[in-house]
C-alpha cells in the first residue's frame, strides 16, 4: 500500500468514527434527557402520592382519636349497666328478707 491510500484510509476511518461519536453523543443525550424527563415525572407522582398518603393519615388519626373517645364513653356506660341490675337485685333481695321475717314473725305469733 502507497503512504496516500494510507492517509485516505486514516482519514475515511477517523472521519467515520468522528460522525458516529456525534451520533451516540445526540443520542445519549436524547436518552438522558428522557431519563431525566420519566425521573421527573416519577418523582411528581410520587410526591403527590405521599402528599395524599399524609392527608389520609391525619384524617385517620383523627377518625381513631373520636372512636377512642366513643369508646371510652361506652365502657363507661357498659359499667354503669352492670352495676345496676346488681344494686336493685341487692335491693330486692333485702326487701324479700325483711318481708320474710315479718311473715315469720306472723306466723309465730299466729301459732302462740
Amino acid at each position: 500500500m502507497k503512504p496516500q491510500e494510507i492517509v485516505k484510509l486514516v482519514e475515511g476511518t477517523l472521519v467515520v468514527a468522528g460522525i458516529a461519536a456525534i451520533f451516540f453523543a445526540v443520542f445519549k443525550d436524547k436518552t438522558t434527557r428522557t431519563i431525566i424527563d420519566q425521573q421527573k415525572d416519577l418523582i411528581d407522582v410520587l410526591t403527590g402520592r405521599v402528599d395524599t398518603a399524609l392527608s389520609e393519615n391525619k384524617e385517620l388519626r383523627h377518625l381513631h382519636l373520636q372512636n377512642e373517645k366513643a369508646i371510652s364513653k361506652l365502657e363507661g356506660q357498659v359499667e354503669v349497666y352492670k352495676e345496676l341490675p346488681l344494686t336493685k337485685i341487692a335491693l330486692a333481695m333485702e326487701q324479700i328478707t325483711e318481708t320474710q321475717k315479718k311473715i315469720l314473725k306472723e306466723l309465730e305469733k299466729a301459732n302462740a
